[in-house]
């Protein structure tokens, strides 16, 4: 079967948001120090790329495994942007909660589930 558009729209926004995510926590690693900063978006993108790659892969639970990565992820960016931080942080946390959210819509597509359905 070819794989549809919302399979590639759906990494994009799955991994891309979380790679956007670590470029930023590294800026604001090199001007503010603390390296804590990095480790909840490398996490993030661990689990993202996990996700992805058991979506390419077909495997049977992926489609909810990726559901559950996108809205733990959205649910942190959420927190992020209700947070107290820098203005920047917050409201690129709140674009890439958008585009969380919105995998989690394309996850739930038509198209997405007939390919992730058993062969």
């Amino acid at each position: 079967m070819k794989r549809p558009v919302e399979l590639w729209a759906t990494l994009a926004c799955l991994v891309g948001a979380q790679l956007v995510f670590l470029i930023a926590a590294i800026v604001r690693w090199t001007a503010e120090g603390g390296a804590d900063v990095v480790m909840t978006p490398l996490v993030l993108l661990v689990l993202s790329a996990v996700a992805a790659g058991s979506i390419l892969a077909r495997i049977g639970i992926a489609r909810a495994g990726a559901i559950a990565v996108a809205v733990f992820a959205a649910l942190l960016h959420l927190l992020i942007v209700l947070g107290d931080g820098p203005v920047l942080a917050r409201v690129l946390s709140g674009v890439l909660g958008a585009a969380q959210v919105y995998a989690v819509v394309l996850l739930s597509t038509g198209p997405m589930r007939k390919f992730l359905e058993r062969r």
